[in-house]
Order: structure tokens, then C-alpha cells, then sequence
């Protein structure tokens, strides 16, 4: 806008009020001198450029689309448990089929970052230990507890009860952090935990576990599953906010290989004897459920921090049931997909937030 030939008292009105502009978020002033005003000798009159540049519609994409890869990221990790299954069935080694997940993920994607996209991988040697760490203690700590539950419980009951590690990451991020959650997320939380519950056929869980045959000690095991994977998550989020998320996939990756081809050593569990069968379910795990699923949490994560992205995460076993009708042969019931619908609710109300993406949660 330009201003000229005011009173004084106008100009310096609209003067004190542009660089009220200014001082708000993404708001830039520019003040020239206007020579066509300087004639005769007279003094110069100041011409205001206001350029008032609004980034709430970059906001809105950069959330959006984090959103969206926090989505991919569930669809990914809903394909693991298809893919379990068919290795479960087909006698496979699971710590054989994990050590070699995360060492095919971590290759492949060096690769592809080296050659392809001329990312470099050694950065700083201290980040790369801290992200190796995540993977070695972190992400294979999770999966330990967690597949040890399995042993004791359901894989349903242990599935409903590993999805209370989006409170356990908002309970960390606000002690940590100092940062609680606002009403919007309290209500996708209770949203996409309550439609998690339904998606999980609660009352087709406690007929098929005899109604009151749960171990204990199984429940405890995914419960602590559940916090290292919130522990793990704020971890993240702490310590590789300026790291590229593919290239800490990377070391993440290398870090898990290690975990549990070390595990399988020392336990003399490893058998790499695996068929062409096997081939095809480990490069599917490699693929869709590693380089795709932890890639694309990963830069979820970035964009609208751990708290939301969890909470989106929650999408998982909605994907999940889509999956096993396809591929399995199941079918939806009317209280599943009620259950869906209210997860797919909480993640366009997350998603729709305008919190700013460089202070997340």
C-alpha cells in the first residue's frame, strides 16, 4: 500500500500501525522515501509499503502433509502384521527375518540416498552414534517386549493394549517438554482411542481368550512396550530435528540390524536358510514395512511433531482390517467400521490444526 500527500498526523498514525504489522508473525514492512514528494526543497514524505505475507496457508500444507505421511506411515506398519503372518506360517526365524529387515532397509536405502540422491550419510559422528542407539536400544526394545507379550497373550489383545502409547508420548512430551495438550487434541485422543477399541472387536477379543484367561505378566510385557515406544518417539524428536529423516533411517536401520543379529548370535537362533517364499515376505517387511513405514513416520514427525503423529499412527489398525479382508479374508463388522470412522475423524481434526509446524508439539 503507498501513502502520500497525508497530514502528518496520518502518516505517523499509519506509520506506528505498520510496524505493528511487523512485529506480528509473518508479517514484513518496508518504509522508502518517495522522491516524487521532495520538490522545491520541501522535506520528504514517507511512503509505506506494507507487505503483510500471511503464512498460515504454508502452515496449513506443511501440517497436511505430514499428516498425510503419518497416514502412508500406518498403512506401512499395518503391512507388517500381514507379512508376520504369512512368515509365522511358512516356519520362518522371526529374529532371522528382523535381522535381516533392518539390514536390507538400511542397505537399500544407503544406496538409493548415495548414488541416487547424493545425500551425504556421515554428518557428525555424535548423531550418528545417538541414532544408531535409537535403533539398537529403542526400536529393538520395543520390539522384544513386545513379541514377547505376544507369546503370553493374543496378538489382538496385545495390539489393543500397545495403542496407549499415544498417551504415554503425550505424558512424556508434556513432562519433558512442558508441553500439554491442547482441547483439540484431548478430543482426538479420546477419539482415536475409543474407535481403536472398536476397531479391535473388544468383545470378539475377550470370547476368543476364554473371557478371562489373560497372562499378566503378558499385559505388563505390552505395556512396556508401549512406553519405549513413546521413550523412543520423544527421543527422536529430541535429537534429530535438523537430521534428514531418510538418512536417520539409515543409521536407525543399522543400529536395529546390529541389536538382533547380536541377539541371534549369542542366542544361536539365526538360520538364514530361508526360501523364495521367504525372500518375498522379507523384501515386502524391507519395503513397505521398514523403508516406507519408519521413513514416512520419521518425517511426520518433523512436520507436526510426536504428539499428533502418534496420535495418526492410531490409523494403523484400521489399515490393518483392510488388509486382512483383502489379503486374509476377513470381514469388517459394523462395529469396526464405526471404530475406523472415529480414528479417520481424529486424524482430519489433528491434521486441520493450525499449530505452527516449527514449534511442535
Amino acid at each position: 500500500m503507498a501513502v502520500s500527500s497525508l497530514s502528518p498526523f496520518y502518516r505517523e498514525t499509519l506509520l506506528v500501525y505498520f510496524r505493528s504489522l511487523g512485529n506480528r508473525k509473518g508479517a514484513s514492512i518496508l518504509i522508502v522515501m518517495d522522491p516524487s514528494n521532495s520538490t522545491n526543497g520541501s522535506p520528504q514524505h514517507p511512503v509505506l509499503f506494507a507487505s503483510v505475507q500471511q503464512k498460515d496457508g504454508d502452515e496449513d500444507r506443511s501440517r497436511l502433509s505430514g499428516a498425510g505421511l503419518c497416514a502412508i506411515s500406518a498403512a506401512g506398519f499395518a503391512s507388517l502384521s500381514i507379512l508376520g503372518k504369512l512368515a509365522f506360517n511358512a516356519d520362518l526365524n522371526i529374529v532371522t527375518i528382523l535381522s535381516l529387515r533392518f539390514a536390507g532397509a538400511a542397505t537399500l536405502l544407503a544406496v538409493y540416498l548415495s548414488f541416487f540422491r547424493r545425500r551425504k550419510l556421515f554428518f557428525d559422528a555424535r548423531q550418528v552414534v545417538i541414532l544408531m542407539l535409537l535403533g539398537a536400544v529403542g526400536y529393538t526394545g520395543q520390539s522384544t517386549l513386545y513379541f514377547a507379550a505376544l507369546e503370553r497373550n493374543s496378538a489382538s489383545i496385545s495390539s489393543l493394549l500397545l495403542y496407549v502409547y499415544p498417551a504415554f508420548v503425550a505424558l512424556f512430551n508434556w513432562f519433558l517438554n512442558h508441553r500439554a495438550l491442547s482441547a483439540r487434541e484431548w478430543v482426538a485422543l479420546a477419539l482415536a482411542s475409543f474407535g481403536v477399541l472398536l476397531t479391535l472387536n473388544p468383545v470378539r477379543i475377550l470370547q476368543s481368550a476364554g473371557g478371562g484367561s489373560i497372562d499378566l505378566l503378558g499385559v505388563a510385557l505390552v505395556l512396556g512396550s508401549a512406553i519405549w515406544y513413546a521413550a523412543y518417539i520423544i527421543s527422536f524428536d529430541r535429537f534429530s530435528r535438523r537430521t534428514d529423516p531418510w538418512v536417520s533411517l539409515v543409521w536407525i536401520s543399522l543400529g536395529a540390524a546390529i541389536s538382533f543379529t547380536a541377539a541371534g548370535a549369542f542366542s544361536h537362533t539365526l538360520d538364514f536358510k530361508i526360501g523364495m517364499e521367504g525372500i518375498l515376505i522379507l523384501l515386502g517387511m524391507v519395503t513397505l514395512s521398514t523403508i516406507l513405514a519408519l521413513g514416512t513416520f520419521l518425517a511426520g514427525i518433523q512436520r507436526v511433531g510426536p504428539t499428533t503423529a502418534s496420535l495418526l499412527s492410531t490409523l494403523e489398525p484400521v489399515f490393518t482390517v483392510l488388509l486382512a479382508i483383502v489379503f486374509l479374508g476377513e470381514f469388517l463388522t459394523t462395529i469396526q467400521t464405526i471404530g475406523g470412522g472415529l480414528v479417520l475423524a481424529a486424524a482430519v481434526l489433528l491434521s486441520t490444526s493450525r499449530r505452527h509446524p516449527a514449534q511442535p508439539d
